[in-house]
């Protein structure tokens, strides 16, 4: 284990559920499309150790979205940093866009502490509530500052929805309750790929993710003046029964950092209740 092991796992987590991957916004109504579910679990990995898992289940009915997420930490590193943390997220697809209308996420740390933020959004500006109430002295984000974001959820699920039909090449403008940033999401290049957990093997994009906070809370990962870490995707096409609605996996996240590579890796992949073709459920 690194020296900072809370430190380690607490970046750690935050590869696990990027922050975001493409602007909300207003956009023409897209056709209602018939139901469809994707199900995606990954193991977080800090060192080549497991410390986590995640899961993902994202529903589409017609123009509307809803997505659940779950994290938690599991093994060894529970006797130095211990969470389970779960959000859900709902909105409307508008074109190419996603426009959220609300957003829940409850926190649990070790000690038993929990934290509740959600946002409503209303003409698309998120309105804040937060139990227990959080003090935002100096570290304000200003309202015409998170006008048309996407919370954390929603973004993630915007990508994995391939609405957008670039697998990369967003700015996304995010806000969480507490911080306003962009993700800046750039194509490397497609390759050809086999996971070692021999979940998938074939076809994929790798691109790279660059968080830039622009206001409000400093993540408590990272230290005065420290940038935060590239991220690197791999990230697979994959096809839903319904017509006009392919899905973009990552089936790989990961960065180095000064404390390790930190890592996820796809272990589940469902698309209405079935293992797409090639890829094989690991669990």
């Amino acid at each position: 284990m690194p020296a900072n092991p809370t430190k380690f796992l607490a970046l750690a987590s935050l590869l696990a559920a990027p922050p975001a991957f493409a602007a909300g916004g207003a956009g023409g109504e897209a056709p209602a499309l018939p139901g469809s579910r994707l199900e995606v679990a990954m193991t977080l990995y800090a060192g080549g150790i497991t410390m986590g898992r995640m899961d993902i289940d994202t529903t589409y009915r017609g123009t509307e979205y809803h997505a659940v997420s779950h994290m938690q930490t599991s093994g060894v590193v529970n006797a130095f940093w211990q969470a389970q943390i779960q959000a859900t997220s709902s909105g409307r697809v508008a074109g190419k866009d996603f426009v959220p209308t609300l957003y829940d996420s409850f926190d649990t740390g070790r000690s038993g502490k929990r934290q509740q933020v959600s946002l409503s959004f209303e003409g698309g500006t998120p309105k804040l509530y937060a139990d227990p109430v959080y003090a935002t002295t100096g570290y304000e984000v200003k309202p015409e500052d998170i006008k048309n974001t996407l919370d954390p959820l929603s973004a993630v699920t915007f990508i994995l929805s391939g609405i957008a039909g670039n697998v990369c090449g967003f700015t996304a403008p995010v806000f969480d309750g507490r911080r306003r940033y962009d993700v800046e999401m750039a194509k490397i290049k497609d390759l050809d790929i086999r996971m070692d957990n021999g979940l998938y093997q074939g076809k994929a994009v790798q691109c790279d993710v660059r968080y830039r906070q622009l206001a409000g809370f400093r993540p408590n990962v990272l230290k005065a003046n420290e940038s935060f870490p590239l991220i690197h995707a791999w990230i697979v096409r994959v096809p839903s029964s319904v017509a006009g609605r392919d899905y973009n996996v990552p089936v790989r996240v990961w960065a180095d950092t000064k404390y390790g590579t930190l890592a996820t890796l796809a272990t589940s992949l469902k698309v209405d209740g079935q293992s797409p073709a090639g890829v094989k459920d690991v669990h």
